[in-house]
């Protein structure tokens, strides 16, 4: 944003930009008076025939909305609009060429210090007429405390970058700064085998890009780019291999276009995302795993990782998760520990993998819900496979079909009469299978649990 001295200044301010800029790159956001000449009536007659003469006020609002959403424009030339009360988290950038006083100037600055979902925390202010001074004294009449981190300079952002590389790298401790996919692995593994230091290097990482961003063209940057670019490195393998997940969501491609040109285009990030596969649970995944990664301890990580994501994340959505998340969150366990057995790791992870993809497809040939198939599993871990639980549950689901609707739960007459039929059920296994009235409530209640989880719109397939 420009904040220009008055209207006057911001069509001449618009004029310049267009001389070195493409014309759709800035726009002018005042307003106008019918008393209005020279280049203020041209510039105000020239942007109505653009947009097909509707009025200016009209105009001013769709270009607010298009800095907000769209590409462009990237640069708003203001004069008094937009200084208070505009919501546009994405405004990173003032340069300030009018004087501002008092209330104006700090709600001036708070316009782009405004937080950007977790990639930006500040703006920044370049100042072309001495606002230092009246900042100082806007200090004298608000409470310092109200606004003592309203502005920072350069130098405490400088020091902040470099303190938060040295906290990323006291996180791997004599790691080599490489590429190579068995160091950014060794890195994965040091910062999963600690659920705090995980989350500590995210927030790092995190906090450092912005102020990458921030810093504009500073040496600062040229200085650390390799340290940045490692850090960057292993941020992008941990979120591919760990979440999932693009290390660039698409919000921080918008705010950070340059950072993203500079760091994810490099050969070894480009390498990273192109070569890691995605993973979902289904036998063509694994395939693919098999073909593309050949390092069993990368494998071993992939794999687990992918459990992790399904089964653990996933556990309270699916009821075949619910049933081997004990199972992974031992596997977990033997990852975290510091002589890691990979072979048996992998061994077992993938056997957890190909019985998640089993279980799976067998739901899907008998077409059953994710109710009825939680009650199908709850039955065969309790008594074993029995070809009759299949029946008995269609029955049992057919007879809770007609009460099931959304809140069905809160409406004590409809939750009775379900607890009714799942109850009734459960006594005719207490008789089938001579169960104690302890194991029968037990069974029960595994069973009420499965209905009140699952038998809702989307707990289909």
């Amino acid at each position: 944003m420009v904040v220009a001295a008055s209207r006057k200044a911001c069509v001449l301010y618009k004029e310049a930009l267009d001389n070195h800029l493409p014309r759709e790159y800035s726009e002018i956001i005042m307003t106008s008076d019918r008393r209005d000449e020279g280049p203020l009536a041209s510039y105000v007659r020239e942007a109505r025939q653009e947009y097909e003469w509707k009025e200016f006020r009209e105009i001013v609002k769709d270009k607010v909305e298009k800095f907000r959403e769209e590409e462009f424009p990237k640069i708003l030339i203001v004069t008094d609009m937009l200084l208070t009360g505009f919501d546009a988290p994405v405004l990173g950038v003032m340069y300030l060429d009018k004087p501002l006083k008092e209330h104006r100037l700090l709600q001036a600055i708070a316009r782009t210090n405004r937080p950007y979902k977790d990639l930006k925390e500040a703006g920044l202010i370049l100042d072309y007429v001495g606002i230092l001074k009246e900042f100082q004294r806007a200090l004298e009449i608000y409470s310092r405390k109200d606004i003592e981190h309203v502005l920072w300079d350069v130098n405490g952002l400088r020091r902040d970058f470099l303190g938060l590389l040295k906290d990323l790298r006291s996180l791997f401790g004599d790691l080599a700064m490489s590429y190579e996919r068995d160091t950014l692995l060794k890195a994965v593994e040091i910062l999963t085998s600690d659920p705090q230091r995980e989350e500590d290097f995210v927030t790092a990482y995190r906090s450092m890009r912005k102020l990458f961003e921030l810093l504009g063209p500073d040496v600062i940057k040229l200085e650390h780019f390799e340290a940045f670019k490692w850090f960057s490195a292993i941020y992008t393998y941990y979120m591919k291999v760990v979440n999932d997940r693009p290390a660039v969501e698409s919000w921080v491609q918008k705010f950070c276009d340059k950072t993203i040109r500079l760091i994810h285009k490099t050969t070894e990030i480009e390498e990273i995302e192109r070569d890691l596969p995605t993973l979902s649970i289904d036998a063509e995944s694994l395939r693919r795993l098999e073909q593309r990664i050949k390092s069993q301890k990368e494998k071993a990580a992939s794999i687990l990782f992918t459990l992790q994501r399904f089964v653990l994340v996933e556990r309270g959505k699916n009821p075949i998760y619910e049933t081997l998340s004990d199972r992974v969150q031992k596997l977990f366990e033997l990852w975290r520990e510091k002589t890691k057995d990979y072979q048996r790791i992998y061994s077992d992870a993938s056997n957890l993998f190909q019985e998640v993809v089993a279980l799976t497809d067998r739901q899907k040939a008998l077409g059953f819900s994710r109710m009825e198939y939680g009650m199908l599993l709850t039955l065969e871990h309790e008594f074993g496979q029995n070809r009759a639980f299949v029946e008995d549950v269609r029955s049992l689901c057919a007879q809770l079909a007609k009460h099931l609707f959304p809140s069905w739960d809160i409406q004590t007459t409809v939750r009775k009469e379900v607890e009714r039929v799942v109850r009734r059920f459960a006594r005719s296994l207490k008789v089938s299978y001579n169960l104690t009235l302890e194991r029968m409530d037990t069974i029960y209640k595994k069973l009420i649990e499965q209905v009140k989880n699952y038998d809702l719109p989307g707990h289909s397939l």
